[in-house]
């Protein structure tokens, strides 16, 4: 510790900024006590000796920590006029290029100053505007002004969420502001993004404009991604073919990058230097190259923006420059420790954000294990004096290379799969292959033709070489990417598994004592043993149903696992416009948190995209045998798209005519309750009824307690479905039909169902309303309970032998008011 008090110190810190976040969400009551320990701290290191300041220093750093962790409480005018729901006027500074996908733009504003009800106030902070028609294209530094709702960033409340409030708060971003139509965006001339921002945008602003006028789409997309730092044109086709290689990381500029750009200038300064016979003799070159590296660093940080992750990059790249320069190279961690502190002081939110634990985890793995990987591989066996110098600096680049990107690869595994589900077998022949074409062809060609710009000819020539390059390396990632095996899905570790999968590394690895090592080995694989018995009784042996009804926003989604292994999907949820895809971002994340790998059974109640757009995602990776459907043939682009997803994967469809009485999976008894097909076979139209009352109803039956899923039947369709039924609809628990509508749920539907509880599924602060004042009141007259999933987050009901239990994401008052028992996942 005393050679390199760097790590505890960092260790330190780290655990200070951990335990101020968690533990004392309002710092601001402590803010005296903690000033007043680190100056007591301070003071006694004066008095003590140089050992005792070690564990003094310790003890600072862990009260710093505390004192500037982020704070999830911190308070935000624009996020209280949010909660408002109150159109404003907003005025303020474009800080990032508007981004367009599927007609709506995007782009962060620091707002200077909000009008509401003719009274302005100062207010800085950024937010991001949403624009839904008549996109307009801003650049940084633009000054605008428009009337705007703002709303708050909203959570998906499932087991297995990606938290997007807190992720936005990291980023600085308090809420949002939704403009209906571009038009009323007013433009009020040249902002000011500050000191050295402004600068540094208008040769950013030249540079974009080379790019436009010299690229195709593509292209230009990609420099623009590579050089500035901006991926607003990189779109979902393109970047899925850089996840399926592994190589997701290459479209931000991040430590990659300034890395290569540092490499390569080190090489090339150090060989120059190199050529003076005098310099190698007095000086030490390595140490002038170190030296005069910086200066290319800092310049092509800033041209890739004011990001956090070019930041990082930046500080980390050069405190190991740093570390040349004053003779202490050798001591990785040392330098490591220091870089991390740099970075978390400057940002302590950083180490909860996904890019920073990438970054220093890979970082991490690489120092750990590839000096061991290293001594494993065979150098080939050749004369002294044989050997070509060219041949060996390749050998050993592309050992390095394969060395480097192995050991980040295995560090980062759960790390990988927690946060993105999803593990990509050939990411390193394609890192192998990628990044020398992108470090010693690519990114110099843009960097050049950037420096150039101002000489005539020079700049396209550099330009027209680097799209060769790109061409090149697009062709390299689809070779690698278009295996159907380049990628799979994976099931979401839990944190104690990532720890017992890194615990293993270090008994493999580390451990030299035998006696101690197959004691380790023998602890853990029996942890292991014990954890994947208990997911697979779970998953395929547990006695109970479970219905979780999901947070999908303005949607339906309920999850089915029977008694056993078979498991069912009713809805996907899904929103109108595709740009989010519910399926792939909330749905599939909770069955990859539940260990689900397989979905048996698919529903949709009727081809609506609140309903639909979901399913896409699931059909594709979930592998359904069976799915069953009202038999509406939708005439939309998402349902056409679904049916041929159900056919390549040769899925089972099946129709109310197919349907023959009731059914028993896995003990659960299921019912087809409307629509009912008439006696000549022909089912209700989707014109005589609506698309609403039109509707697959669902009737589950287990353990004496039933469940219906009526999806968005209206007044129409009750009143046909309990004309044919007679009074086969009611059930204890009710997925309320058409998110809690006014003319849905009336008081006879309520009368025959009699359902105990009343399960609303409707985004929270939707558009509509929902669910109405006079279905509540329709809901608390017939007593039933009313359990709102925009409030509560997902609702998980378990059945079974004498167990009835109900479970809540968020929990609340609401639940205990109502005597239901709730967990929160």
């Amino acid at each position: 510790m005393l050679n390199r008090p760097l790590i505890p110190f960092l260790v330190s810190f780290i655990g200070g900024i951990l335990t101020g976040h968690f533990a004392f969400p309002h710092r601001g009551a402590y803010l005296l006590t903690l000033l007043l320990l680190i100056s007591v701290f301070c003071l006694v290191t004066l008095y003590v000796s140089f050992r005792s300041r070690i564990s003094i220093f310790l003890v600072l750093f862990f009260l710093i920590g505390i004192l500037v962790a982020p704070d999830k409480n911190k308070n935000s005018e624009l996020l209280f006029l949010a909660d408002g729901g109150d159109k404003v006027m907003i005025e303020g500074t474009v800080k990032e290029q508007t981004r367009v996908s599927e007609e709506i733009g995007r782009f962060v504003l620091g707002t200077d100053q909000v009008f509401v009800g003719g009274m302005r106030r100062r207010v800085r902070e950024d937010l991001q505007v949403n624009i839904y028609q008549h996109v307009r294209l801003f650049s940084p530094g633009e000054r605008v002004r428009f009337p705007a709702t703002l709303r708050p960033f909203k959570n998906f409340n499932n087991a297995g969420r990606y938290n997007y409030e807190w992720n936005m708060r990291l980023r600085g971003i308090s809420c949002a502001a939704s403009v209906s139509d571009g038009r009323r965006i007013v433009l009020m001339g040249e902002g000011r993004l500050g000191f050295p921002l402004d600068l540094l945008e208008d040769a950013r602003r030249s540079i974009r404009h080379l790019f436009q006028e010299n690229l195709s789409p593509r292209d230009e997309a990609l420099f623009q991604a590579l050089i500035l730092g901006e991926r607003q044109g990189i779109g979902q086709e393109l970047r899925e073919s850089f996840n399926r290689a592994g190589l997701g990381h290459v479209l931000a500029v991040s430590g990659l990058h300034i890395g290569l750009v540092a490499w390569l200038a080190f090489t090339i300064i150090k060989g120059l230097l190199s050529l003076s016979y005098r310099l190698t003799l007095t000086t030490d070159i390595r140490k002038e190259a170190a030296l005069a590296t910086i200066l290319p660093v800092i310049v092509y940080a800033c041209l890739a923006g004011p990001h956090v992750s070019s930041q990082r990059a930046m500080i980390m790249v050069l405190a190991y420059l740093f570390s040349i320069i004053i003779g202490r190279e050798k001591e990785v961690w040392s330098t490591f420790s220091m870089a991390a502190l740099v970075v978390l002081a400057v940002n302590p939110s950083a180490l909860f954000t996904i890019s920073f634990q990438l970054s220093f985890c890979a970082v991490i793995g690489i120092l750990w294990l590839a000096p061991m990987l290293y001594k494993m591989i065979p150098i080939p066996a050749m004369e002294t004096g044989v050997r070509h110098p060219v041949i060996q600096h390749l050998y050993n680049y592309v050992v390095g290379l394969f060395v480097v990107t192995l050991s980040a690869v295995i560090f980062l595994l759960p790390i990988t799969a927690f946060y993105f589900h999803r593990i990509s077998l050939v990411s390193i022949p394609a890192n192998l292959t990628v990044v020398p074409i992108l470090g010693l062809w690519i990114i110099p060609a843009g960097l050049l033709a950037a420096v150039s710009q101002t000489i005539p000819f020079l700049a396209p020539f550099f330009l027209g070489l680097g799209a060769w390059g790109l061409d090149v390396m697009m062709a390299v990632i689809h070779f690698w990417g278009h295996f159907s095996w380049s990628a799979f899905w994976v099931v979401t570790p839990t944190p104690m598994e990532g720890l017992l999968f890194y615990a293993l590394l270090l008994v493999v690895i580390l451990m030299n004592q035998k006696r101690w090592k197959a004691i380790g080995l023998c602890l853990i694989l029996l942890l292991l043993t014990g954890d994947l018995s208990y997911w697979v009784y779970r998953t395929r042996f547990n006695p109970f149903l479970t219905v979780t009804f999901l947070d999908v926003g303005q949607g339906n989604a309920a999850f089915i696992q029977f008694p056993g292994k078979e498991r069912m999907l009713i809805d996907g949820g899904g929103f109108h416009r595709e740009t989010f895809d519910v399926g792939e971002m909330v749905v599939a994340p909770f069955l990859f948190r539940s260990k689900i790998r397989r979905i048996d059974y698919l529903v949709l109640t009727h081809p609506q995209s609140d309903h639909m757009n979901g399913l896409h995602f699931i059909a594709s990776h979930f592998k359904p045998k069976e799915f069953w459907h009202n038999g509406d043939k939708g005439e939309s682009r998402s349902y056409k798209k679904l049916m041929e997803i159900l056919d390549d994967k040769k899925v089972k469809k099946l129709t109310p005519a197919d349907w023959n009485g009731e059914r028993n999976i896995s003990g659960v008894k299921v019912e087809w309750l409307h629509p009912w097909p008439d006696r000549d076979g022909s089912l209700p139209s989707q014109k005589a009824l609506g698309i609403n009352d039109n509707s697959l109803v669902l009737k589950l039956t287990y353990g004496g307690k039933s469940f219906l899923f009526p999806g968005d039947l209206e007044k129409a369709g009750e009143d046909l479905l309990m004309s044919n039924m007679g009074s086969r609809p009611q059930s204890d628990i009710l997925l309320v039909p058409h998110h809690g509508g006014r003319s849905s749920s009336s008081k006879a539907f309520l009368d025959r169902v009699k359902p105990e509880i009343c399960v609303i599924s409707s985004g929270r602060g939707n558009p509509f309303g929902l669910p109405h004042p006079e279905t509540l009141q329709r809901f608390n007259a017939a007593g039933c309970r009313t359990i709102r999933i925009d409030q509560m987050g997902a609702v998980q009901i378990s059945v079974g032998p004498n167990r009835f239990k109900i479970r809540t994401f968020l929990g609340g008052e609401m639940a205990e008011s109502m005597g239901i028992l709730h967990e929160i996942n």
